[in-house]
């Protein structure tokens, strides 16, 4: 028996301590003396049994490079030392690789090979993040941390395991430790499907934060859904999109930890009475369970793993119909189970029919009402018996990412009166002192509203609650602007209301008092005439028979349906509310919420998004990382991007261009494979890699682009071979993007490019001069492969239109030139990389409202070029498809659909012009690449850590905690 010295635990107590995968040690702490006896024992033993009857957190070497921490009350001061669990060798993670393989199995026993490989390395790695992910939150529980809570319904994270590795810093010991199993990191990493918790850059946005989160130490988690289907997986055919329900979950997800004890009940329908205590109850209706499924995030280069919480629903046992099932009735028998299930089957569930919107409302407020309860309850747990509750705000910080999670306003007030017992005044101050707002568009239908009927039905308590914060508002409305003027407190209540075309509360029926006007009859208008009449006129119709005298009946007019405005409750019930890049914050302040910023100026700020350095650089691109290393002398630049503003010197240097060349043709190749694998086309890797890779939709202005590649294709047609290779630098133009299953043009836009691309690929004349491509169901992991490899990318939304992006800021930290207009993150990333190294074109953000004014009013003419290409697409040239809709809707000067509203035709000859000073560019490849240095040098700003630190000082007041 080896002996050990542990303070802090009672005698009598017995531990364990996993020491690696194949063994595991026990502790008991003998109560004649105190001390520590310990025995080590083989885990594959089928006779070891060790009886716990209590466990304690005890000190282990930090699995990076930081020495070893103390994490807890019990500290082990050993005359023989514990081995580290995890240590980063390549033979002991072998043996932990090996032991996942054989006793946490998912399949069979007879092979060993890619699939199970990736299972059973996760979950070797899983057991380092379990380590510091429960020593984490053992310490924030136990000093009661503030902690901020970040509620998404979107968290696209993509792939886990590399990053795990590369944050552990158990690059090496894992690919050692492959090599001798047989496999390769890369190849077992491949295995991975990505997580369908996102769609975009709004759930990819969150999944930087958490990354950043960690990584800076700041006491975090994340709330969202655990979608078993997610969004959808996209095929491209011949039609164009194809929808197929995502897998990725098939398998099961090897990171996740579902959480038994962990549930909450969430309700439906019903109705609000009175308890006998004089308090509101919600009663009846449809009862579900959110369950809990945690997945740690771990940060770079330090122990903190903080947590991303995701609720699955289902029904309590007892709401299976077993007389139901057992007669026949299967599907009637199961039906509450089903209907709990599905709220967390798909992302944005189809709403065009009232099923589809009942959906989605009860999906988000199951992540609101679950994730609110779930604070609460840690709140009072870290709270002890001494619950007050007006130190919630001191010690929650709730951040609601766009409108969808705004249902946590009312959800928190309903908690804290009707559970908590809390007054109206205590439990307002406390959500507004909690709670803030994220705003990422000014696009309407994102500005969510829901039909208050629908609400009333599924929520009713929730509605109550809201008008009385409708109330409140309008009070506060009347007070600021007073009743003299009657048409400016009409105009400043319709736009500011939360509740929409709803009549005012009781209270402010009178408050809009106007001069009556009388109604316009017949007979007024006739008087009228006959006065402007000559006498000569009047003898004349003397002798007419006299017309008769009808009053004028208007149509009666049909009453809007009364909807609630997210946005505004949102402005309206927290504290904060940021813009996500300067511009869009200054049209945020100027146009969306204009009257609230006059109300209250000091809740409105900007927090410029950004995306962590670890994945978007580090991580997908080793060949420029390395080199970028080797210039500034030093890897610190992944924690503090500031440092890459050093290769601003060597831009000009050879032999950082020659490497930096090298680097960007490696990545290409590998993309050349992507390409051949995903559709069958074969590119030349000395093209020019020009992408466009991000969600489908008109705004973002894909049309713009394949109609910008379907002008140069004629002027190639119109050409001999020779003047061809001279006007045009080669290119692959490569698409990438999912259209809402229901966005009609949206994917009339995919089936163009995916002709456009058909026809110019197979043309023989054309060769590598012009290749386009759409790689089918884009995602993180393909965005990890196409970014390094990118040489020019388009972010070309109509101007005002684009909150941010961040793509954008990825592509420009992998030296990749950007083309686009001043919206968004461009207009910053334009001023840090230099204007000479960002090729800029188009209309400005406050040029279109005047321009669509023109357009409305027959103004515009089309520029000769745009015709040119319209009659083209129309020539059949693309096939039997006239794309008709797709075109008519650049046409006419107004209507639904029609009037070219994100003004592709007024942008176009500016975007021709452009793209010719990009060919001129790249024939220059010496300039090309300085421009290429300093897009990477001029990144430094758009780290997610930079956003993240100034969440935490200006909303969250939230501090950074190391673990002791």
């Amino acid at each position: 028996m080896d002996t050990m010295r542990i303070s802090g635990v009672p005698a009598g107590a017995e531990i364990l301590v996993q020491c690696n995968s194949l063994s595991s040690l026990v502790a008991r702490r003998c109560a004649d003396n105190g001390r520590w006896k310990t025995r080590m024992f083989p885990a594959r033993s089928r006779n070891w049994r060790p009886s716990l009857k209590r466990r304690f957190p005890l000190v282990v070497k930090s699995i990076s490079s930081e020495p070893k921490e103390k994490v807890a009350d019990a500290v082990i001061d050993s005359e023989q030392e514990v081995m580290n669990p995890f240590a980063p060798d390549a033979a002991s993670v072998a043996s932990s690789i090996k032991y996942h393989a054989e006793f946490t199995p998912l399949f069979s026993p007879e092979r060993f090979e890619l699939p199970k490989a990736f299972f059973a390395t996760a979950q070797s790695v899983r057991d380092a993040l379990i380590m510091n992910w429960n020593a984490t939150y053992e310490y924030y529980n136990r000093v009661n941390v503030k902690q901020a809570y970040y509620l998404s319904m979107e968290f696209l994270q993509g792939r886990a395991l590399s990053n795990a590795v590369g944050n552990l810093g158990l690059n090496s010991a894992y690919g050692d430790a492959l090599k001798r199993l047989g496999f390769d990191l890369e190849s077992v990493a491949s295995q991975e499907p990505d997580p369908a918790l996102g769609n975009g850059g709004l759930g990819r946005l969150a999944s930087c934060f958490l990354d950043s989160m960690a990584t800076l130490n700041y006491p975090a988690w994340g709330y969202g859904l655990r979608y078993k289907y997610g969004l959808f997986k996209q095929r491209i055919t011949k039609d164009g999109q194809e929808e197929a329900a995502e897998d990725w979950l098939e398998l099961s997800n090897p990171w996740e930890v579902v959480r038994n004890d962990v549930s909450y009940p969430i309700k439906f329908y019903g109705k609000v009475v009175f308890g006998s205590d004089g308090k509101k109850r919600w009663i009846g209706g449809e009862d579900i369970v959110a369950v809990a499924y945690d997945v740690p995030i771990p940060g770079y280069k330090t122990n903190t793993t903080i947590n991303l919480r995701l609720w699955s629903t289902k029904a309590p046992s007892e709401d299976f119909d077993l007389s139901s099932y057992n007669s026949g009735k299967h599907t009637e028998a199961a039906e509450a189970l089903f209907n709990a299930e599905k709220i967390c089957y798909v992302l944005y569930p189809g709403d065009e029919s009232l099923e589809g919107k009942t959906l989605r409302l009860k999906q988000q407020y199951t992540l609101c009402s679950a994730s609110l309860q779930d604070i609460v309850t840690r709140f009072e747990t870290r709270s002890g018996g001494n619950v007050n509750w007006e130190e919630f705000p001191e010690k929650v910080a709730v951040q609601m990412n766009d409108t969808h999670p705004t249902l946590c306003i009312p959800e928190l007030m309903r908690i804290l009166m009707d559970l908590k017992g809390l007054s109206w005044e205590d439990a307002w101050k406390i959500t507004q002192r909690t709670v803030a707002y994220t705003n990422h568009t000014v696009l309407p239908e994102a500005l969510e509203k829901w039909s208050l009927e629908l609400m009333e039905k599924l929520l009713p308590r929730h509605v109550e609650i809201i008008e009385k914060i409708d109330e409140e508002l309008v009070r506060t409305i009347v007070s600021e602007y007073g009743t003299a003027d009657p048409d400016l407190l009409e105009e400043k209540l319709k736009a500011m209301r939360i509740l929409e075309n709803v009549e005012l509360p009781s209270a402010f029926a009178d408050v809009i008092v106007k001069p009556e006007i009388l109604p316009v009859t017949a007979k007024d208008t006739i008087d009228e005439l006959e006065d402007a009449q000559t006498s000569v006129e009047k003898e004349q119709e003397e002798d007419k028979t006299a017309v008769v005298e009808e009053e004028v009946i208007p149509e009666p007019k049909v009453k809007p349906p009364g909807m609630v405005r997210m946005a505004n409750l949102a402005v309206v019930g927290g504290h904060a509310v940021n813009g996500v890049a300067e511009i869009h914050s200054e049209i945020v302040k100027q146009d969306v919420f204009n009257d609230f910023v006059q109300l209250w100026p000091e809740k409105f700020q900007n927090k410029t998004n950004g995306v962590t350095p670890r994945r978007w650089i580090r991580f997908c691109n080793p060949y420029l990382s390395d080199i970028i290393t080797k210039w500034i002398g030093t890897e610190d630049w992944v924690l503090h991007t500031e440092k890459l503003a050093e290769l601003r010197k060597f831009a000009d240097n050879e032999d950082l261009q020659s490497e930096w060349r090298a680097a960007k043709k490696k990545n290409k190749l590998k993309v050349v494979s992507l390409i051949k694998e995903r559709t069958g086309y074969t590119v030349s890797p000395d093209a020019m890699f020009d992408i466009q890779i991000k969600r489908i939709h008109e705004y973002k202005r894909q049309l713009l682009n394949i109609l910008g590649i379907v002008y140069r294709y004629k002027k190639m047609k119109e050409m001999s071979a020779s003047e061809r290779e001279k006007a045009f630098v080669p290119r692959v133009c490569i698409f990438g993007g999912k259209a809402f299953a229901t966005y009609v043009q949206a994917k009339r836009i995919v089936k163009f490019i995916t002709d456009v691309a058909s026809t110019i690929n197979h043309d023989p004349e054309i060769g590598d001069l012009l290749k386009v491509i759409f790689v089918p169901d884009y995602n993180v992991s393909v965005a990890e492969l196409l970014i390094p490899a990118s040489e020019l990318s388009q972010h070309i939304s109509t101007a005002g239109m684009e909150a941010s992006g961040t793509s954008n800021m990825k592509f420009s930290m992998n030296g990749c030139i950007l083309i686009g207009t001043l919206d968004g993150a461009n207009v910053e990333i334009r001023e840090e990389v230099g204007e000479e190294n960002f090729f800029l074109f188009g209309a400005k953000a406050d040029e279109i409202v005047n321009l669509r004014k023109e357009r409305a009013e027959g103004k515009f003419v089309p520029d000769p070029t745009f015709e040119e290409v319209k009659k083209f697409v129309r020539s059949g040239v693309f096939g039997s498809n006239t794309y008709d809709e797709l075109i008519g809707s650049l046409e006419g000067n107004e209507g639904f659909g029609r009037a070219d509203y994100f003004l592709v035709g007024k942008d176009f000859p500016s975007y021709i012009e452009c793209q010719e000073k990009v060919d001129e560019a790249y024939r220059d490849q010496k300039r090309w690449t300085r421009m290429s240095i300093l897009n990477t040098a001029g990144s430094f700003k758009f780290s997610s850590d930079r956003t993240i630190h100034e969440y935490a000082k200006d909303i969250w007041n939230i501090k950074q905690v190391e673990l002791p």
